[in-house]
């Protein structure tokens, strides 16, 4: 899932305005526009086998965007992305992958790689809101400068009204070989109201599970 790349920096405006939106990096806007760079450190720690890392951005005057990013057993990650604040309208959360031909099952909120060698990757997104939508993307990447390459993006996509003043989403992504592990993730303490500042995660890999909690 690398990151779009700068493509070019004169000569272009227009490709190099594309390459600069927010959308098309892995995270999260509302109405596909630009977000600002306010960004706050909210927590920070390490183990042997869990890191967890929560930040903050003010990403809009009327939103803020909170995410927390969890590398479990050195082996896969967890992400809860939580925006709230006044604002209204339609809140995605992007994603890219590597140039290739993903399986995209819109039914189950996932998406994963094919590649026939070496490693691929699973993600699964879940929510708080009773409707939310898979989206394709024009997605572009640049490894080199002015050459570019078509790749999978995408959004999963929620409208914002003032009846839900947080709207949270659960991401579990796995990178894998040969075959994928069978691990599921929810929230015990869901919020309707307010951001989540005591987590509790449980983690479900085949019949085990796992509690993990921490407070902001």
């Amino acid at each position: 899932m690398p990151d779009a790349g700068s493509y070019i920096y004169s000569g272009n405006p227009e490709g190099r305005a594309w390459f600069r939106q927010t959308k098309v990096h892995q995270t999260i806007t509302i109405d596909n526009r630009n977000s600002a760079f306010a960004p706050k450190l909210l927590y920070w720690n390490t183990k042997k086998d869990l890191d967890v890392l929560v930040v903050e951005n003010k990403s809009y005057d009327d939103l803020t965007h909170r995410r927390s990013l969890l590398f479990i057993d050195k082996r896969y990650f967890v992400i809860v992305d939580e925006v709230y604040g006044a604002a209204t309208g339609e809140v995605g959360l992007h994603f890219q992958l590597a140039p290739g031909e993903p399986t995209v099952d819109k039914k189950n909120f996932s998406v994963q790689t094919n590649f026939p060698e070496g490693w691929n990757v699973y993600l699964q997104t879940a929510h708080n809101q009773s409707q939310m939508q898979l989206l394709e993307e024009e997605g572009w990447v640049s490894h080199q400068y002015t050459i570019k390459e078509p790749r999978p993006a995408f959004c999963f996509n929620i409208n914002k009204t003032g009846n839900n003043p947080v709207i949270r989403y659960v991401t579990l992504l796995v990178p894998y070989k040969d075959r994928k592990p069978d691990i599921k993730v929810r929230i015990l303490n869901e919020s309707e109201k307010e951001p989540i500042s005591k987590m509790n995660l449980e983690i479900t890999e085949n019949s085990s599970k796992k509690m993990i909690q921490y407070n902001l």
